[in-house]
């Protein structure tokens, strides 16, 4: 299971069943974050721009986004809200498979609700992305504190340098242990498998 990150004072947390998501939702753990969004159902065949909207602005930073929680915008307060499982962590990674631009990997997990096993909730983990920005609609998303936003061009052009300075400074680290390779170049026989992390 993949743990979730939710503050700096809440650095990770992995809910296993839906008492562990009604028992972070009593301690008031769980609220939409830079890191986290809440959803009460997936969205309909119509708005799955609107998930993949979603998903694309976590892809710089990584998030989680969780669906079976409704929102009480009036008294700032969520609820669980089971949903049918049947088809819903396939739908959401082919929607971030197939809408954004470039693809995005999701991790899913599935949780019964106790009630009905048919119905629950939907974790969906979206790792940052090494080709982050994603773009959806012809549009760059990036992730606020609460919500998603359209990115503005010179943000998108900053995220593109660094990418580059990323991949740039990556293959000079490697160069670097290629060119202190132990063995000389003649006496070489066998093949070098070269790793930077």
């Amino acid at each position: 299971m993949t743990s979730i990150y939710l503050s700096a004072s809440q650095p990770r947390w992995t809910p296993r069943n839906q008492a562990d998501l009604q028992a972070a939702l009593d301690e008031g753990l769980i609220e939409e974050s830079h890191y986290l969004d809440l959803k009460e159902a997936p969205s309909t065949r119509g708005t799955n721009k609107e998930s993949a909207r979603d998903m694309a602005s976590f892809a710089i930073d990584g998030g989680t986004l969780i669906v079976g929680i409704a929102e009480d915008k009036d008294n700032r307060a969520f609820t669980l809200a089971p949903q049918p499982l049947k088809g819903m962590a396939e739908k959401m990674e082919q929607i971030a498979r197939s809408i954004p631009d470039p693809p995005l990997n999701v991790i899913t997990q599935e949780i019964e609700s106790e009630a009905d096993p048919t119905t629950g909730y939907l974790i969906i983990h979206i790792p940052a992305s090494p080709a982050a920005p994603h773009m959806v609609d012809n549009r760059y998303w990036g992730r606020g504190d609460k919500t998603k936003y359209p990115l503005p061009d010179p943000e998108v052009v900053r995220l593109h340098e660094r990418r580059r300075i990323t991949d740039r400074d990556a293959l000079a680290l490697l160069q670097r242990e290629i060119d202190a390779d132990p063995i000389p170049a003649d006496q070489r026989q066998q093949a070098h498998l070269f790793l930077v992390a």
